[in-house]
């Protein structure tokens, strides 16, 4: 089982990397160079490289053997429903929102449109919905089934999610300047209310 841990963290380390420089601006630009003409396929592209590397790690997820870490108390099965569910439901709202420009749909329909900051919706109480429902399902998938394989999955997430806003609100400050900066100000990261108002920049 130790094996089978190490090759999951390993291909968890190898997608952040390999997602990480594709969407690094340097290699992006450079191999947007390269391209010429089809460089509006480089999104695309890049999300269909980053879907079959996902689905070998989640190889490497379900290839190990499940082991319980504790049995469930009823509350505990209510409380992961919950956040499986609602997690799912940010999950899929955003996914509505995103997924032409995520995918590089919108860079190939219409490849001149300027970027435009998205502040209302979910987008008016955290700055990464998106981010916030896969944290919620996952821990709540985790809190549901606490196996060992998914404990080290959702920490995999968790850490190179964390690392990943850094250098994206770096990218969204260079994009938007002031209006990003303000957004900050008024919109915290992940947690909505009270409690994210006293870490907005975190």
């Amino acid at each position: 089982m130790a094996q089978q841990v190490t090759n999951l963290i390993f291909a968890w380390a190898l997608f952040g990397i390999f997602h990480s420089l594709l969407a690094s601006t340097i290699v992006k630009n450079k191999l947007m160079q390269l391209m010429g003409k089809g460089d509006i396929y480089y999104r695309l592209i890049y999300s269909l490289v980053t879907a079959v590397t996902l689905v070998l790690v989640l190889h490497a997820h379900f290839s190990c053997d499940k082991i319980v870490l504790w049995l469930l108390p009823t509350i505990e099965k209510i409380a992961a429903a919950i956040m499986i569910l609602g997690g799912l439901v940010i999950m899929v709202i955003c996914a509505y929102d995103y997924l032409p420009r995520v995918s590089g749909i919108s860079q190939i329909m219409s490849p001149e449109k300027k970027p435009i900051l998205k502040k209302s919706g979910l987008h008016a109480y955290v700055r990464h919905p998106l981010y916030a429902g896969t944290f919620l399902f996952i821990w709540g998938v985790f809190l549901g089934y606490p196996y060992l394989n998914i404990l080290v999955s959702s920490t995999c997430v968790t850490i190179y999610t964390l690392i990943g806003i850094r250098f994206e609100e770096k990218k969204l400050l260079e994009t938007f300047g002031d209006e990003y900066r303000e957004y900050q100000k008024n919109v915290p990261m992940l947690l909505p209310g009270m409690l994210g108002r006293k870490f907005k920049t975190i």
